[in-house]
C-alpha cells in the first residue's frame, strides 16, 4: 500500500487503526507484565496474531474488498511473526 492511499485510508478510518493500535501495545504491556512465565507470554503472543487477523478481516469487509487471499495474508504474516517470537521466547 503506498503512501497516499494509506493516508487516505487512516483519515476515513483513524478507529480502525487506533483499535488495532491499542491491542497490539496491550499485548506488548502483557509481554513484559509476564516476563517471566513463559506459556503465558506464547498465548499472549498468539492471541496478538489472532487480533491481528480478525482485525484484518473486519477492515477489509468494512472497505468491500475483502478476498480469501486477503484473509490468507492476513493469517499467513500472523503465523510467521507467531512464529518468530515464538521461537525467541522458547529460545531464551
Amino acid at each position: 500500500m503506498n503512501r497516499i492511499i494509506f493516508e487516505k485510508d487512516f483519515s476515513r478510518h483513524p478507529l480502525h487503526y487506533f483499535t488495532l493500535l491499542c491491542v497490539q501495545v496491550i499485548g506488548l504491556w502483557g509481554l513484559f507484565w509476564y516476563a517471566h512465565q513463559p506459556r503465558m507470554q506464547l498465548a499472549i503472543i498468539i492471541s496478538m496474531g489472532v487480533s491481528y487477523v480478525v482485525w484484518g478481516i473486519i477492515h477489509h469487509y468494512d472497505h468491500r474488498d475483502l478476498h480469501i487471499k486477503i484473509i490468507a495474508e492476513y493469517i499467513l504474516i500472523a503465523l510467521l511473526a507467531v512464529l518468530i517470537f515464538g521461537t525467541l521466547l522458547i529460545n531464551s
